[in-house]
């Protein structure tokens, strides 16, 4: 899922410069496919950071351990990818904030959050302590 979202967000990003040429959008496809894949790994650690804290501090509701697991995964996400690009603006020759950056980082974060609300597993419990 985290791979076909990046490909056909890259997609779309190209799509006005393509000018109705298919074969100019594989490339941005594969690389939003690896990004979205390297997205969606660091979220899935996150969410197994979410059900290690279940074992130790259970959650209420239902509706609690899906925010808790969409949170962890949104804070992983926002870490790991932040990170770079803090890293990639400071290697750059003149560091500067980009607006354009934390959009990017504000729409990945919320994105990561939404997918992992709704993709969240029923039951915490079931996971198991090792987990």
């Amino acid at each position: 899922m985290a791979a076909a979202s990046g490909a056909c967000t890259a997609a779309a990003l190209i799509w006005s410069s393509a000018n109705g040429r298919w074969w100019d959008l594989t490339l941005p496809a594969v690389i939003g496919a690896v990004v979205g894949l390297i997205v969606g790994l660091v979220a899935v650690a996150g969410g197994h950071y979410a059900a290690r804290t279940a074992v130790f501090w259970p959650p209420r509701t239902r509706n609690r351990w899906r925010h808790r697991f969409a949170l962890c995964s949104a804070a992983a996400v926002l870490l790991v990818v932040g990170g770079l690009l803090a890293w990639a603006e400071a290697a750059s020759g003149t560091p500067s904030l980009h607006p354009e950056s934390l959009i990017m980082l504000a729409t990945l974060t919320s994105v990561s959050y939404a997918f992992a609300y709704f993709l969240a597993p029923a039951d915490p419990a079931k996971l198991g302590p090792t987990a």
